[in-house]
């Protein structure tokens, strides 16, 4: 079975497991979905599961206790289902207002896109909803260091060493897969920290399915899919 982690980038997303050499790039979720096997699972930085009026997302509140004041920003708040797919920011942010009481930052209408995008995949294919699930690298990042949230920020050459120092912990092929990458594809394509995040998402998933820890969460959306940010605890298998 082959254990993916993937994050957005410019050129669409990039993807990456760590019984390969190297990343690879996919212009949308449908090609990269059908590019792997169906025993294929994925973790995924992007929102699965929207909220609506009588439904929050219980995983954003518990990350945000969790992370340093420094990183608690990189957690964007997730829009409903009906402003993710507006067709411009100012409709998003109303209809959002209209049903969760609050409008949508410009951040996270630039990602509103590939949230929507992620979530016609999984409407669509309900058999691909038990196979991508959702993480987020800054927690990931958090719990794999023993609770302590990275120092720097990911777009400086410290806060990339910083987290290539934490993820070769766990695997030897972390740099390799890294350095390969970066020489395969441009820049304006893909940033070394979406590189670096989808290695992190790839390390949490397979510590998650080493350890046998279960990926499914009781609190769901309307549409009945799964509202988890999905991370592995050293601390308890410490």
């Amino acid at each position: 079975m082959k254990l993916v982690g993937i994050d957005g980038c410019r050129f669409g997303w990039v993807a990456v497991s760590l019984s390969d050499n190297c990343a690879f790039l996919f212009k949308n979720l449908n090609d990269l979905a059908k590019y792997y096997d169906d025993e294929t699972l994925f973790l995924i930085d992007m929102p699965i599961g929207l909220p609506s009026e009588n439904i929050d997302r219980k995983c954003e509140i518990m990350a945000r206790k969790e992370l340093s004041a420094k990183r608690k920003s990189s957690l964007f708040p997730v829009p409903c289902r009906e402003a993710a797919y507006a067709e411009t920011y100012e409709k998003a942010s109303q209809i959002n207002r209209k049903i969760l009481q609050k409008g949508i930052s410009k951040q996270t209408w630039f990602i509103c896109s590939k949230i929507k995008e992620l979530d016609e995949l999984l409407l669509q294919n309900q058999q691909l909803q038990s196979r991508f699930r959702e993480s987020h690298p800054e927690v990931a990042f958090h719990f794999l260091n023993h609770k302590l949230s990275m120092e720097f920020n990911k777009k400086t050459e410290a806060g990339q060493l910083e987290r290539l120092k934490l993820l070769s912990q766990f695997s030897e092929n972390i740099d390799v897969i890294y350095h390969n990458t970066i020489q395969k594809f441009k820049r304006k394509d893909v940033a070394k920290d979406d590189i670096i995040d989808a290695l992190c998402l790839a390390v949490t998933l397979e510590e998650i399915v080493k350890n046998d820890i279960s990926l499914e969460s009781e609190n769901k959306d309307d549409k009945n899919i799964s509202m988890q940010i999905n991370f592995f605890d050293v601390l308890i298998f410490s």
